[in-house]
This record gives C-alpha cells, structure tokens and sequence, in this order.
C-alpha cells in the first residue's frame, strides 16, 4: 500500500497540474537544469531507429502471449546488463523516488534536479532499449503495453517517467503533463492467463521494476 500511495503521489506531482501558475513555477524552476542535458533531444530521433514502426492494436482480451513476455523480459535484460554498474544508480534513483512520503507541484523542481545525473545513463539505455527492441522484433507501442500488463498481473503499480519526454516539453517551453504515468495495478489484475504467464519471470520483472519506471 505505501508504494502505491507514493506512486499516485509522485503520478499525480507529474501529471496533475491543471493549475497555470503552478506548472510555470515547476517550469521555471527546472528549465535551467534540463537544458543543460541537450543530448536529451536526441531522444525522438533514437526512437525512430525502432524498425518496427507498425501501429499496434491491443487485443480485445488484453491477453499476453508467452513469446511477448519473453520478450519483455529479453529486452529488460539486455539494457540491465548494458548498463552494468551503473544500473545501481538507476535503481537508486528509483528507491529515492518510492520512499519519498510526501509530494507536492512545489517539490517539484527538486525531484527533477535530482535526476540531472542521470541523464546520459538514461540515454544510452534508451539506444541499447532500441536495438533490443529491434532484435526482438517489437514496435515501441507493442512493447510499453506488454510491459504495461505484465506489472498489471504481478499487481505492481509503477510510475513510468520519461526523462525523454519532460526534457522536450521543457525545451519548447510547454509544462509536461504527460512526463509521468501511474502505470500497473495495486493487487493483481488483468486476465488469469497474464498472471500464469508473467508467474516464472515474476522476480526478474520485479527485480527490473526501476526500468520500467524510467520508461525502459
């Protein structure tokens, strides 16, 4: 229940500013950071490297397929061990985030600046999530919604920040309202079948549970 609570905390920080002066504050306040981090606005043109560019319906059952959690899994590996050392950093980040009690538009900026450092380790594991991707033969669509259903089945709720996306709004001078998403479930959810499926991956996928809050 805590983690759920901070989730919806941290989800609605990112995604609830409804208030125009508020999301000018937050705007304000972390423009200076991220535009430090150019290379961040390569991240359109990394994810066009996705070959598999078909529009991918979601069935109707919202069933996964043992090949697609196969998948997810092979893809979340690659970029873990890529990553190597540094994947320690990702996941401290990510405890800093779940641990925090309280959050508010005004904390904010501070959140934000936190995660400048880890901005070009954020990058590279977009580009290696790419070529997994490609050797997997799955379109980015196809995939946030695998990952998606998998933690929906395990009932684990995780907030997917796009490091990617927050970097763009800011450098066009929009707030980001779509920067960070409650995704999952809080208890399990979805089709039986899913839950059968993602049960012999359940300690991998939750041991990679930082990966898909940061939207890899």
């Amino acid at each position: 229940m805590k983690k759920f609570a901070i989730g919806c905390g941290i989800a609605l920080l990112l995604t609830g500013m409804a208030g125009a002066g508020a999301a000018f504050y937050v705007y304000r306040q972390v423009s200076s950071t991220f535009t430090q981090f150019a290379e961040l606005g390569k991240v359109p043109e990394i994810e066009r490297g996705v070959r598999n560019k078909e529009r991918f319906e979601a069935p109707a059952s919202e069933e996964l397929t043992e090949t697609q959690v196969a998948k997810l899994v092979q893809v979340q590996t690659t970029v873990k061990q890529r990553l190597g050392d540094r994947m320690n950093m990702l996941e401290a980040k990510y405890k800093d985030l779940t641990e925090k009690k309280e959050a508010s538009v005004t904390d904010a900026p501070a959140i934000l600046k936190a995660y400048a450092d880890l901005a070009m380790t954020w990058l590279e594991a977009k580009r290696t999530q790419v070529e997994a991707l490609n050797a997997a033969g799955l379109s980015l669509d196809e995939y946030r919604w695998i990952r998606d259903q998998a933690y929906r089945a395990l009932g684990m709720p995780f907030m997917d920040f796009d490091l990617g996306k927050l970097a763009d709004d800011v450098r066009r001078g929009v707030a980001s309202e779509s920067a960070g998403k409650l995704r999952g479930s809080i208890g399990p959810a979805g089709p039986q079948s899913n839950r059968a499926r993602v049960a012999p991956v359940k300690q991998q996928l939750t041991d990679n549970i930082a990966l898909a809050s940061f939207g890899l």
